[in-house]
């Protein structure tokens, strides 16, 4: 180990959870190692942090140290809950919890550049103080995420000005966007978004929605989005022809994306399969596409012939209908890397040659209450 050039250990140190334990082994480890493992910096209210412990240690680093913290992740969930019926303890922070979170943000002062937070555990008062002391303390942002899952922060004014304070200020910086939300939000804040004309990624989830208001966020945010690239929609409800036809109308320029996840309840492919078919035919270029619908032969027979640099698939089906055996001979790219695929039809091992005559190593994930065509061994 000691012979191995820097920049391998700094690969290596890069695994999850790595770069926390290799920073105490030795000096030069932890010269390696500490500038991966300060590049996110998780802030909750757990009983270190209300002990100021992280206060005590970022007073303990130096200024150079410090410059390395480029991410701050301020959550409130806690250890995971064996006993409960929730998944995660979640409380709400104390005031010395809230005041931790403002003395390191102005500690750290301009460095952060991305920025996730949740209401959960954290009053929309205490919410707005942080977000008001992180925008005080920071020139700009590129990556934001944000979860609103309660009622009240949606009638909170001061944490609604707020986000469109931080839309309008970075709108030229913003590559990364990310909400999660239970209810959608006002004209206002999506216009101030559509300002972000340099955002790359886009993530969003409405939980409790009802679909008809997906389409009129893509008229009012999409068109001025040309250099978009990652578009994630996730929402618990059936997907209508309407909300795709204007979902790939809106864009910009649909052949710019390389990534596509669109996650949505299962509902009869014949209410979408052709403006599904019309969207990829627009989005040559994708590398990632990720559909939870009802797939059809058709559509993956279109998606094999219009997405050469296609490199991962997930896909789901539930009509027992879909069997692949349509396209068992159809030619996959050569960069097809990985296919998941949930359904409950018959898959024909024919399928997986299909995709072995162009791809050197493809891993396969079938699972669900599938059957196959063929022995096990051709799926292993």
């Amino acid at each position: 180990m000691e012979i191995l050039p820097a920049e391998i250990l700094a690969d290596i140190f890069c695994y999850d959870g790595l770069s926390d334990i290799t920073r105490q082994v030795c000096q030069r480890w932890r010269r390696i190692a500490l500038p991966i493992w300060l590049r996110r910096l998780p802030l909750l209210p757990s009983d270190p942090f209300k002990d100021t412990g992280m206060l005590d240690y970022l007073d303990d680093l130096s200024p150079h140290d410090r410059l390395f913290i480029r991410a701050l992740d301020i959550t409130s969930r806690r250890d995971f809950d064996t006993s409960g019926s929730n998944l995660f303890h979640v409380d709400v922070a104390d005031l010395a919890c809230v005041e931790n979170v403002l003395l390191i943000q102005s500690l750290l002062g301009s460095g952060i550049t991305d920025l996730t937070m949740t209401d959960a555990g954290w009053t929309p008062h205490s919410l707005t103080d942080i977000l008001q002391t992180c925008l005080l303390t920071t020139h700009h942002l590129t990556h934001f995420q944000i979860s609103l899952q309660k009622t009240e922060s949606y009638t909170s004014p001061d944490l609604l000005e707020c986000l469109l304070y931080l839309y309008r200020r970075d709108s030229g910086r913003l590559k990364s966007l990310t909400l999660d939300l239970s209810q959608s939000l006002a004209d206002c804040q999506w216009t101030a978004m559509a300002d972000c004309v340099d955002l790359q990624h886009f993530h969003l989830g409405l939980h409790r929605n009802s679909e008809s208001v997906l389409p009129a966020i893509f008229k009012l945010a999409f068109p001025k989005w040309t250099s978009l690239s990652s578009l994630y929609i996730c929402q618990p409800r059936f997907l209508s022809a309407e909300t795709l036809q204007c979902l790939y109308k809106s864009l910009p320029a649909p052949d710019r994306m390389l990534e596509l996840r669109l996650i949505f309840e299962a509902c009869q492919a014949s209410q979408y399969e052709q403006e599904f078919i019309e969207m990829i035919h627009r989005m040559p270029n994708l590398q990632i596409l990720e559909a939870h619908l009802d797939w059809t032969n058709r559509m993956m027979e279109h998606v094999a012939l219009t997405l050469p640099d296609l490199r991962e698939l997930s896909i789901t089906c539930s009509s027992i209908e879909f069997t692949c055996a349509g396209i068992q001979y159809m030619v996959w790219g050569q960069a097809l890397e990985k296919i998941n695929m949930r359904t409950s039809g018959r898959i024909w091992g024919g399928f997986l040659e299909a995709v072995r005559k162009r791809s050197r190593r493809v891993r396969i994930l079938v699972y669900g209450a599938m059957k196959w065509g063929g022995s096990v061994d051709e799926w292993e």
